[in-house]
């Protein structure tokens, strides 16, 4: 193994030059785009898009000689710095996990109030996961394996003829894990238990660790580079999800299929080096991976397995860890979410290795999508693609922007990034796309009805898209699968945790809820009055039951928002108006809370316009 890392290592500094240089789907193509491609009857146009992988397994000349695409806005100096780069992706050795971050709470302790729009979301997504069969859900995991199959297959993007078929049911695992967390459901618990069950006697009857709903075929043509539909896309959700009935829904099976999953894909991706190079694996990554690097970060921090930590590494695309680690404003033509979970996954590989490349590669990223690629909405992307960031107003044009899945994994890059920094700007752009681009998906109170893209132009509508609406059973999109699982966390991100000699908690976000603070010894409540056009203010009540008496003090931390002004603006403790500081930071209150005490924030709201970046349009 250690012979094995040292060559690994030399091949990162010395022989990636080749492997760095082409970094965009081969083509470059939309979910939608294939999806119509594997069921479409046009053999002409099947034809001239599979002309375009022609790389075979000797075409070893044909790697050799990449270079950065010239078509790119890499500079001669940026070209240069690349090979350096390449080192510092590598060094991990001196480097020591960082500590100070602010801690998630655990979902359980936080409770959504019951009529608030956040609850009834979370509701209608309830509904939703109790109404999926789990022998439809297993019907093509069961075909793959050999098994008998009772019932039918869903339809959709999970019909047995489609090649990412699957991902849902991985999805379906994070967002029922998730959703049993907030909840305690207990049917839906019998539902998730007899999901892992059935999985795994899919994986125990192909007797590989192989567990996917298609056959491994599909794997053969990704490591020859011909066309298939980003089968590791859907092996990350279902590693994902078997992850997410680990630690959350406290389902120990699931870790171990897990771990036996993980070491046959090790087993193929070390094969594919020793046959080939480590250059052809890296050209295979130009297919959509979704966040391998993540989850198999996510598993090196349970299992300490140095090969966990070695295949995250071997699934970071370091040819886009790079344009982002020389800061190059190269993001346009990319597909949006292929991309945006290799940040999240480098966030991850900071956090367990200490590596500042990785924070700034994830802080430098953030800047540029919210500067160059970002509409008021937090959204971003247009038909699933960022376009030049100087037209963006030509995005709005269409009615396929703001893809879903894009706005969900955003989300996850700005909570990694305020739970480093404290930074009220990462909150805010969290409220802003949570409220824009999650609550907006759903249908009002109908389960399973769900957009894919948000369309944001005038005269638009969400029914009128190319996509329009889902429906429960035929549809199963990809931001279907992103969707049940935003909804079943939305209280994953209103509160956070910082460890100090006295309680602290960070409130980020106003959504009505209570949350049971052990560290504080106090269940605090948050009531947030719904807004309306007579009253020009955002009106948050705050009240504490103290669960024991500690005679010790707590500190609260309340955001002020950047949308706010000073002007009206007031906060009280009781009686008490508390002294603001400028919107854009933190209010801090540390006390002996008591049953008597309530605080109460009025923050005014203002309509505004704000430009589009890039443009001198206004949305």
């Amino acid at each position: 193994m250690k012979a094995f890392v040292c060559l690994f290592m030399a091949l990162m500094v010395y022989g990636c030059d080749a492997a760095s240089k082409e970094c965009a789907d081969i083509p470059t193509q939309s979910h939608t785009l294939r999806a119509e491609l594997l069921v479409s009857k046009n053999q002409t146009w099947k034809n001239d898009l599979m002309q375009q992988y022609q790389l075979k397994p000797a075409d070893e000349l044909a790697w050799q000689d990449l270079h950065p695409n010239p078509k790119r806005s890499l500079s001669e100096q940026q070209v240069k710095d690349w090979d350096i780069m390449y080192k510092k992706v590598t060094n991990t050795s001196a480097f020591k996990p960082p500590v100070g971050f602010l801690k998630e709470v655990p979902l359980g302790d936080v409770k959504l109030l019951e009529g608030s729009i956040h609850a009834v979301g979370q509701q209608t997504n309830l509904q939703y996961l109790l109404m999926l069969d789990v022998d439809r859900m297993l019907w093509s995991f069961r075909s793959t394996a050999g098994l008998p199959t009772p019932g039918t297959p869903y339809g959709g993007w999970e019909a047995a003829n489609i090649e990412l078929r699957g991902h849902f049911v991985g999805h379906y695992l994070s967002a029922s894990a998730l959703m049993w967390a907030s909840t305690k459901n207990d049917i839906l618990k019998g539902k998730m238990t007899a999901l892992v069950d059935g999985l795994s006697a899919c994986q125990q009857k192909i007797g590989t660790g192989y567990l996917s709903a298609f056959p491994t075929e599909f794997f053969d043509r990704f490591e020859r580079v011909t066309f298939v539909w980003a089968p590791y896309y859907t092996i990350h959700k279902i590693l994902a999800g078997l992850l997410d009935q680990y630690t959350i829904g406290e389902n120990p099976q699931a870790l171990k299929m897990v771990t036996w999953m993980v070491d046959y894909f090790y087993n193929r991706v070390m094969n594919v080096i020793s046959q080939f190079t480590l250059t052809r694996h890296y050209e295979s990554l130009n297919e959509e991976t979704g966040g391998m690097n993540d989850v198999l970060y996510r598993l090196y921090s349970l299992t300490g397995d140095s090969k966990h930590l070695l295949l995250a590494h071997l699934f970071d695309k370091p040819c886009f860890i790079g344009v982002l680690a020389v800061q190059a404003n190269d993001l346009a033509n990319f597909h949006a979410n292929t991309h945006i979970p290799i940040v999240v996954g480098a966030q991850m590989r900071y956090e367990l290795t200490g590596d500042p490349l990785y924070k700034d590669v994830a802080t430098f990223f953030m800047d540029l999508v919210n500067t160059s690629h970002s509409y008021a909405t937090g959204g971003t992307s247009v038909g699933e693609i960022w376009r030049n960031p100087k037209r963006i107003a030509d995005n709005i044009k269409s009615p396929e922007t703001e893809e879903s899945c894009s706005t969900y994994n955003m989300l996850k890059v700005s909570r990694h990034l305020f739970r480093w920094t404290k930074e009220a700007t990462y909150a805010d752009y969290y409220e802003r796309a949570l409220t824009n681009g999650v609550l907006s998906i759903q249908r009002g109170t109908d389960p399973g009805v769900m957009i894919y893209m948000l369309p944001l132009g005038l005269g638009l509508s969400k029914a009128k898209t190319y996509h329009s609406w889902g429906t429960p059973f035929d549809t199963f999109w990809c931001c279907y699968g992103t969707g049940i699982e935003s909804f079943s966390k939305l209280g994953d991100s209103i509160y956070f945790e910082e460890d100090g000699k006295s309680p602290t908690l960070y409130i980020i976000q106003y959504i009505s809820s209570s949350f049971n603070w052990k560290s504080g010894k106090v269940l605090l409540t948050q009531t947030v009055v719904p807004s309306s056009s007579s009253d020009p203010f955002l009106r948050v009540t705050f009240t504490f039951s103290p669960t024991e008496k500690t005679g010790a003090s707590s500190t609260l931390n309340f955001r002020l928002p950047s949308w706010t002004h000073a002007d009206g603006a007031k906060a009280m403790l009781n009686t008490e108006t508390l002294p603001l500081p400028a919107p854009g930071s933190f209010l801090t209150v540390t006390r002996q809370w008591s049953a008597s005490d309530k605080l109460t924030l009025q923050l005014p709201l203002t309509i505004r316009t704000e430009a589009i970046k890039g443009s001198f349009a206004k949305i």
